[in-house]
């Protein structure tokens, strides 16, 4: 039997924003340009709220919203999230919103040449 070991990555944060449907691209492309490789996850959602009641006659609003997740190492999640922040306005009401999870611990390939660069003191690895 193959014996493999897990490699457990204890310093993430999962980062989770919530937009406007158009706007998914532009949280993706702005995780891209600050080096978020991991890649992210994204779904649409309904929302609900205020704005739900703002159709004609007090009639419910279709609101649509983008979910994206995407996991960031904890010591860059204040530059991933505020450039994330800008890039989408998220400063104007309604645009949406970012929070970020932290994670206890996430198994997932390693490739050999990376496990070297993770085992160095400074890397939390498991």
């Amino acid at each position: 039997m193959n014996e493999q070991t897990i490699t457990y990555l204890t310093d993430v944060v999962m980062l989770t924003v919530v937009v406007q449907r158009d706007q998914s691209e532009v949280i993706v492309d702005a995780a891209r340009e600050v080096g978020v490789t991991t890649g992210a996850a994204g779904y649409f959602a309904k929302g609900i709220g205020i704005r739900e009641r703002l159709g004609l006659l007090g009639l419910a609003v279709e609101v649509e919203r983008a979910v994206i997740s995407m996991l960031v190492p904890t010591d860059q999640q204040e530059v991933v999230i505020d450039h994330i922040y800008r890039a989408g306005k998220l400063d104007a009401p309604g645009m949406g919103y970012i929070y970020a999870t932290p994670l206890e611990k996430l198994a997932v390939y390693v490739p050999e040449s990376m496990k070297e660069q993770l085992e160095e003191p400074e890397a939390s690895v498991r």
